[in-house]
């Protein structure tokens, strides 16, 4: 998901009914990003240039727009960003990461959270799920546990996410298969046809 090579910053996100992409404008780097999502005073919307978008539940080519397209924050699933973390160097403290499973409608995410070592992951959680953040090794499934996606990290919509969990189990449906009827039990339509026939008769 994440596989920037060095040629300017790009965000792919998604939401319950299209997959939209393009520039940033508010930021070029996704620390940066993070916090324009996260700003109580910003915009209700992020503006991407160059954008391009597509239904959610088709595979086509997206359709590029020639124009800048303007997205709900508060629509946002999650996002993908191409692009660096930050442009200055930082020093980062050591945390630690934790498994967690999130149920964001119509999508899972399995992945990792950081948090500071010997720090709760249920409090991390609820304090996380309150704000966009980052997960890190994340895989994205649909309702029924089927693979879309993974990459090195997403930013999640905490208030996409209506269930959440420090785990690294994730739900997979198993698939139904209709009971098949005994032959014996099956109508025989001809045999009742004759029967009624002969008592017409």
């Amino acid at each position: 998901m994440n596989t920037y090579q060095g040629t300017g910053a790009r965000v792919e996100v998604v939401t319950a009914m299209f997959v939209a992409s393009g520039i940033p404008e508010e930021a070029r780097e996704l620390g940066r990003f993070l916090e324009a999502l996260n700003n109580p005073a910003g915009a209700r919307q992020i503006a991407l240039a160059d954008a391009a978008v597509r239904p959610l539940y088709r595979a086509a080519e997206q359709t590029p727009l020639g124009a800048t397209m303007l997205v709900r924050r508060d629509e946002i699933i999650f996002a993908n960003f191409d692009g660096p973390f930050l442009s200055r160097p930082a020093v980062r403290p050591t945390m630690s990461r934790t498994p967690v499973l999130l149920l964001a409608p119509p999508f899972q995410i399995s992945g990792a959270i950081e948090m500071a070592p010997g720090a709760d992951p249920m409090a991390t959680l609820r304090l996380l799920t309150n704000a966009f953040f980052l997960v890190r090794d994340a895989s994205v499934f649909d309702a029924d546990g089927n693979l879309l996606g993974e990459g090195d990290e997403i930013v999640v919509n905490g208030a996409a996410v209506q269930l959440a969990a420090p785990t690294r189990a994730r739900i997979a449906v198993a698939a139904m298969t209709t009971p098949r009827t005994h032959q014996s039990e099956a109508p025989d339509i001809e045999a009742e046809s004759r029967l009624i026939a002969a008592r017409a008769a």
